[in-house]
């Protein structure tokens, strides 16, 4: 069974969003949020699948909140099963992510046992801090870890 769009093609001017999405495609899209010190809000973290192969994933999700880059996104992935290098492993992965859930200062003790129990873990950390803290950063695309902060950077909203 079809769908029919024809109704969202009678709201638009298609040569003029034609002629956008060219550009759009031309520029790449948004560029890279600069390297520097932002204050951000925690819209979506949790662990999911990377789209290749479908390893577990830990995702971290930040909208910037003030200046002006004020509503832009900021990500951090994590890919925390199957890491074979000898600097890298799931291990250190895995503290990485820890780590980081450490510095939001829940009252849910970051730990991972296994896999499930991490998903939950994370799940139950992100729904203690969501629309309740923001956190000022320091956001470098170019970086390993791209996103850093302090347990001092983290301050409560709600």
């Amino acid at each position: 069974m079809a769908v029919d769009f024809s109704k969202f093609d009678e709201q638009v001017d298609s040569n003029v969003l034609g002629k956008e999405v060219e550009e759009a495609k031309k520029n790449g899209g948004f560029e890279d949020l600069p390297k520097g010190k932002y204050v951000v809000s925690v819209e979506k973290m949790e662990i999911g699948a990377t789209k290749g192969d479908g390893r577990p994933m830990f995702t971290l999700q930040c909208k910037v909140k003030e200046g002006e880059y004020k509503g832009r996104n900021v990500f951090m992935n994590r890919v925390i099963y199957g890491n074979k290098s000898e600097k890298w492993d799931d291990a250190k992965a895995i503290a990485s992510v820890i780590t980081i859930l450490d510095k939001l200062q829940t009252s849910i003790e970051p730990e991972f046992y296994n896999y499930s129990q991490f998903v939950d873990n994370v799940l139950d950390i992100y729904e203690e801090i969501e629309g309740k803290i923001e956190i000022s950063i320091d956001y470098d695309a170019k970086s390993f870890n791209p996103i850093s902060f302090t347990p001092e950077d983290v301050y409560d909203v709600a």
